[in-house]
């Protein structure tokens, strides 16, 4: 497969660019990412974006060699696909050392918040270690952060971390990691319609009615162009 990332999720409809989109929020922008469609890539495209995810770590300098063993490790039991498809792409490089795919499970804690622990039939294994941490899409960097500190209670290290596609702004420095590859990046900026105008309903470009919440702003307020000052409080206030 000769796609790269972006035109592989484009095709999917996981991924929307230039558009018009209502966020969650109300807020406007022109980029969409589709996390319930990037679950229904299929194994081949799938595993097609994480190898070149991997890939992309490669060319910007991803350093992972002169261990005995790195593993390579996702949140919960649905990461093992990524993390053992980014291992084999990393080992496939590198040659050495050895990647091993690992997983966290998620438990419920004294106040029903669910977190992340280490099987402790895996502790031994994991202890001591250097970890890259894999995720398909990272927003606001908590899952990656909160595999960081669990490993840090094993003695172990997550350095680097490799995401598909990230739509949040994250760095290293923003994960308080080593390094980070995000194989795309979603430019996620949002116009605030209480604060500021939307120069793409000034243009009069059609909002997206089947992603985000286009559909209940179009019911609300039509499409644009709207007339200068028209209130639009309304779809907050519901």
């Amino acid at each position: 497969m000769s796609q790269n990332i972006a035109e592989i999720l484009r095709d999917c409809k996981s991924v929307v660019q230039g558009d018009h989109i209502v966020y969650k929020l109300g807020t406007h922008g022109t980029e969409y990412i589709d996390k319930e469609q990037f679950a229904k890539l299929g194994a081949q495209r799938l595993a097609a974006v994480l190898r070149l995810s991997a890939g992309c770590a490669i060319k910007n300098g991803l350093e992972a060699g002169g261990r005995e063993m790195i593993g390579i490790i996702g949140p919960a039991y649905g990461a093992i696909p990524y993390a053992l498809t980014v291992a084999e792409s990393l080992e496939g490089h590198f040659g050495t050392p050895l990647f091993f795919p690992a997983r966290t499970e998620l438990v419920m804690d004294a106040t029903g918040k669910k977190i992340h622990v280490i099987p402790e039939k895996l502790l031994a294994l994991y202890a001591e270690k250097r970890f890259i941490g894999i995720e398909d899409i990272v927003n606001n960097g908590t899952t990656l952060r909160e595999l960081r500190d669990l490993l840090l209670t094993i003695g172990s290290e997550m350095f680097a971390a490799i995401s598909a596609a990230d739509r949040g702004g994250q760095t290293a420095e923003s994960l308080g990691i080593k390094q980070y590859f995000p194989g795309l990046r979603i430019d996620m900026d949002q116009v605030d319609l209480r604060k500021a105008v939307c120069p793409q309903c000034v243009m009069g470009v059609p909002i997206n009615t089947v992603l985000g919440k286009g559909a209940r702003w179009v019911k609300m307020f039509g499409q644009p162009p709207y007339p200068p000052g028209m209130d639009f409080a309304a779809f907050w206030s519901e």
